[in-house]
């Protein structure tokens, strides 16, 4: 699978309730020498504020760009990985309530 493959994608629940297209593509790697692996994939109306790193409380300035930021990931929100069924024609199938999983 490419990122390609997922960028753009619509998520949807196994209900057909649709989430959002995936933005971002969050990677992780259990140690040093493992490899990179799908930790989640950002859906929502736009990433941004992911990308930007404004989706962490931690990260709290400058205070108008934080505030923007903020508004931006409101809807936005991580999918984790292993809750994703299936991935066919650029369409994620998740399980019900996986968007709160990745809260």
């Amino acid at each position: 699978m490419k990122a390609t493959d997922l960028l753009g994608a619509e998520a949807v629940d196994t209900d057909g309730r649709r989430l959002g297209r995936v933005h971002d593509i969050r990677l992780a790697r259990p140690g040093y020498d493992a490899p990179w692996r799908i930790d989640a994939v950002i859906v929502g109306p736009s990433a941004l504020a992911y990308r930007l790193g404004y989706s962490e409380h931690a990260v709290t300035g400058p205070g108008l760009l934080a505030a923007l930021a903020r508004w931006l990931v409101r809807r936005s929100r991580p999918i984790p990985w292993n809750q994703v069924i299936s991935v066919k024609q650029r369409r994620l199938v998740v399980r019900p309530g996986a968007e709160r999983a990745g809260s």
